[in-house]
């Protein structure tokens, strides 16, 4: 099955510690980095990229562990994926930078920024993972949790990318056949040790995420999916986060689950274009 974005180049590149995949829309405007979440990859942002690349130029990388970058048994903490962001800025792009992460990628892409801001522009932080040592306050039984325990089974289970296609559509009739079928390839392709940490709860960074984006200075745009719909930021949780600055926006989207820009692209591109914009 070929990646789901049209008209880019794909590409690789050696951060001396892992092979990272990425693909790079036309250079039509400045620089948008794309980060997607855990059992994700590069092109999970399909439904989104069509509204950007007549303004930016669009890159989108495979976080290691995942898609066709390399797998780093052991070396999964957010201060890994950070050096991977900053290879990506230094040598790839090389230009002032908006980061747009989901999920995992959203907290890779607050840990990369607060730890060496050059070259970031901007922040766009979709229902990130903003959990820091202690286990991530999610309900035992969210859908987020339901989901992750559901596919590190499959994948222990080695079926067939056709039977795990199956099941997943099964478990989700919505999502369609071409759907169960990419997502049953990224987690064919997944690191099975990175899939565990994530459905065992297992904690990938050591800082406080409070302390992580005070320190952050660059506008910053949090989307919030809706707790009830199964997004991971509770509204108390999240008031606790969210440094009191001007330039921290909050977006919070009613009825949309984890997975915005696959599952509401439209609501999201309606709260991230303008704000795009402004910028």
């Amino acid at each position: 099955m070929d990646l789901l974005i049209q008209g880019f180049e794909h590409r690789t590149t050696n951060t001396g510690e892992v092979e990272i995949g990425y693909s790079e829309g036309p250079a039509n405007g400045p620089p948008i980095l794309l980060m997607h979440g855990v059992t994700s990859r590069r092109d999970g942002f399909f439904r989104v990229v069509d509204a950007l690349t007549p303004a930016w130029r669009v890159i989108t990388m495979d976080q290691r562990g995942h898609g066709f970058s390399g797998h780093t048994p052991g070396a999964y903490a957010r201060a890994d994926y950070a050096r991977d962001v900053r290879h990506m800025l230094d040598t790839v792009i090389g230009e002032p930078t908006v980061v747009w992460g989901h999920s995992l990628g959203g907290g890779n892409a607050t840990e990369a920024t607060a730890s060496d801001p050059a070259l970031i522009r901007a922040l766009v932080l979709e229902d990130p993972a903003l959990f820091g040592p202690s286990p991530p306050p999610i309900a035992e039984d969210s859908p987020v949790r339901a989901n992750f325990r559901l596919f590190l089974s499959l994948v222990e289970s080695g079926c067939s990318l056709d039977e795990m296609t199956a099941k997943l559509l099964a478990h989700n009739p919505g999502q369609g056949e071409l759907q169960s079928r990419w997502k049953a390839e990224c987690l064919r392709q997944m690191d099975v040790e990175m899939l565990r940490n994530v459905a065992e709860a297992r904690p990938l960074g050591s800082s406080d995420p409070r302390d992580l984006l005070a320190r952050i200075a660059c506008p910053v745009l949090l989307v919030q999916a809706d707790p009830a719909m199964g997004g991971i930021l509770a509204d108390d949780y999240l008031a606790s986060l969210a440094p009191d600055r001007e330039s921290f926006t909050v977006a919070r989207l009613a009825g949309t689950g984890h997975n915005i820009n696959r599952d509401h692209p439209e609501e999201l591109l309606g709260a991230v274009l303008p704000w795009l914009q402004a910028l």
